[in-house]
């Protein structure tokens, strides 16, 4: 994989280093008194994803600071049991947030000592990343079952997307390319060589709509997830002169 992907660099410098000698090759009059013509070439690369990353949550709440600290780290120690029983290892799963706050909230409003008490929210985030795809409903519901009470996202990407990005860009140059070819022909020119070429890249990974949700709102069947594919897109603007 690494050797296609250097070949496929290597390809591309050459490509470069033969346009800029074309250029080279052409006089400062000549690049003044030609014209330009102005192309852009798109290319999308798609691909399965190899690798997911899902962010969990336990949430607990209490007058006490100390007992909704408490409490958060009794379930979550029995969340990372339980993600641990699944083969997933420290490396694995990863700590994204710990939050503490308190807001104040009145009680027995409709009597005549209402009173406002302080009530303490702890939230604790984990980032699971795992391969293997097909277990990731699993994973949620195992940690669901263990304590979870939120699941705020799953996105699904591809670990190393290089070199769908060098193929996307060398479709995307190939396409401009052609389309100015096309075009110098129509109008009766001959293209005398490129005189600007710029790249730009994005990528496009499913994720999954934002849940935030109790344990006791799941369903006894198992969590289905279903991932879309990863894209990869290149655009590339070029600008070759030629002789009028």
């Amino acid at each position: 994989m690494l050797n296609k992907q250097l070949k496929k660099m290597f390809m591309l410098s050459v490509t470069v280093l033969l346009v800029l000698a074309v250029i080279g090759g052409a006089s400062g009059a000549e690049l003044e008194n030609s014209g330009r013509l102005k192309v852009t070439g798109t290319a999308v690369i798609s691909g399965a994803p190899d690798v997911a990353y899902i962010t969990l949550g336990v949430e607990t709440r209490n007058q006490s600071a100390e007992e909704a600290s408490q409490e958060n780290a009794e379930r979550m120690g029995k969340v990372m049991a339980a993600l641990k029983e699944l083969g997933l290892d420290d490396k694995a799963i990863t700590t994204s947030g710990y939050n503490i706050y308190s807001y104040q909230q009145t009680v027995d409003r409709n009597t005549p000592e209402p009173q406002t008490i302080t009530i303490y929210t702890v939230q604790n985030r984990i980032n699971v990343t795992t391969t293997k795809l097909k277990e990731v409903g699993k994973i949620i519901d195992a940690a669901v079952k263990a304590g979870v009470n939120q699941v705020q996202g799953i996105r699904f990407d591809i670990k190393d997307k290089q070199e769908m990005q060098l193929l996307a860009l060398q479709k995307a140059t190939e396409q401009a390319r052609l389309k100015a070819e096309a075009m110098a022909e129509s109008a009766g020119v001959v293209i005398g060589g490129l005189a600007l070429m710029e790249e730009e890249y994005a990528s496009y990974a499913p994720m999954t709509d934002m849940v935030m949700m109790r344990a006791e709102s799941f369903m006894e069947a198992e969590t289905s997830i279903s991932p879309g594919d990863v894209e990869v897109s290149a655009r590339v603007w070029m600008e070759f002169y030629f002789n009028n």
